[in-house]
């Protein structure tokens, strides 16, 4: 029996989960939810076109309408980022497991709060951090992971895109932050996720924001070295004032027997794949460039380990807060203009209201 899926949110973003879902055996989207009935409406037309049959999937305005659904047994939150910790936590209480659009909170109480919740009634609460499951990456991290690349040494992740004035005025609650949570949270907790897949947990943390464009709060340019607990360092260099458009991404990485670099628009460019002892043939790089699978892969993990508690790699609560924390640590370093350690106490994103040392 396929598995009962409730998407909440039918933004653009909600037509990747739906593209995905379709090329699933094991799952199934019964029902959706969004304010907007034609957003519903193009996620439903989405679905029909895929196979389904017109009428087959329930509509509700009203997503505690959706929670309710019996056969709904998976909820996908992809809604904005200030709504992701309340509507994690209904779902959760009403029983049923939680894959969700990054970043898990805009808190670390609520980081933490959710993923005891989880673990209390025994439910699954995933989080989208697809890029993991990109074939270069997974590669990269076999190599850490199994000794080839020796010692870890420095690694760097680089954002550089743009987001216009117009961009924010497009929704309310974009460049808010209790309700965006910052430029990093939001547009670079992918990088942040990566940088510490690979070299590991955070010791401590220096960051600088700049804020350039009026109208919004949160910053438009962050910097920040981070400090491993392996002895390996971190560069974070972010803005979203590239002008006069997106440039792209890139992820480093700088160890004792090689050097990896992925990069372009759609951090799809292998510049270099270099690691002592080990020949990658060209057309294997190629491959690796090709593949765009990674939210497929994602999704085949994460439902086999709601269906079966297979052990396949997830990224649950508590491993997507360690990004969380570590962008808290850059923002509370650069408010309070000092280097500050991790653990963290507490920290929200709204917590940047309180004063504004950059700019």
């Amino acid at each position: 029996m396929k598995l009962g899926i409730g998407i909440i949110g039918c933004g653009r973003i909600t037509e990747k989960h739906a593209a995905s879902l379709l090329r699933l055996g094991s799952a199934r989207v019964v029902a959706i939810s969004d304010l907007s009935a034609e957003r519903m409406e193009i996620i439903h037309r989405q679905l029909v076109q895929g196979g389904y049959t017109p009428g087959e999937v329930a509509m509700y305005p009203d997503y505690a309408d959706l929670l309710m659904h019996p056969e709904v047994k998976v909820i996908v939150i992809a809604t904005s980022s200030g709504r992701h910790a309340d509507m994690a936590g209904d779902a959760l209480i009403a029983g049923k497991h939680v894959i969700i659009e990054k970043p898990l909170a805009l808190t670390l109480e609520d980081t933490r709060l959710l993923s005891e919740l989880a673990s209390k009634r025994n439910l699954n609460l995933l989080v989208c951090h697809q890029m993991r499951y990109r074939l270069p990456m997974l590669r990269i991290k076999n190599y850490i992971d199994s000794g080839l690349l020796g010692e870890l040494y420095y690694g760097v992740a680089s954002i550089e895109i743009s987001r216009s004035p117009e961009y924010f005025r497009q929704a309310a609650w974009r460049g808010t932050w209790d309700q965006d949570g910052g430029m990093l949270l939001n547009q670079g907790i992918h990088l942040i996720d990566l940088l510490l897949w690979f070299l590991g947990d955070v010791e401590g943390a220096y960051g600088e924001l700049q804020k350039v464009q009026e109208g919004k709060e949160i910053e438009d340019v962050a910097l920040a070295v981070l400090s491993f607990q392996n002895g390996a360092k971190g560069l974070v260099e972010a803005n979203t004032i590239t002008r006069p458009g997106n440039f792209g991404y890139s992820i480093r990485v700088f160890a004792e027997k090689g050097t990896l670099i992925i990069s372009g628009a759609q951090l799809e460019h292998i510049e270099r794949f270099e690691v002592n002892g080990v020949q990658v043939a060209e057309e294997d790089l190629r491959q690796l460039e090709s593949d765009r699978d990674e939210q497929l892969r994602m999704y085949e993990a994460y439902l086999d380990r709601i269906s079966n508690g297979a052990e396949g790699m997830v990224v649950d609560a508590t491993e997507a807060g360690r990004s969380i924390e570590a962008i808290f640590a850059i923002y509370q370093s650069a408010l309070e203009g000092r280097r500050v350690t991790l653990p963290l106490v507490e920290f929200s994103s709204e917590d940047m209201r309180e004063g504004e040392r950059y700019g």
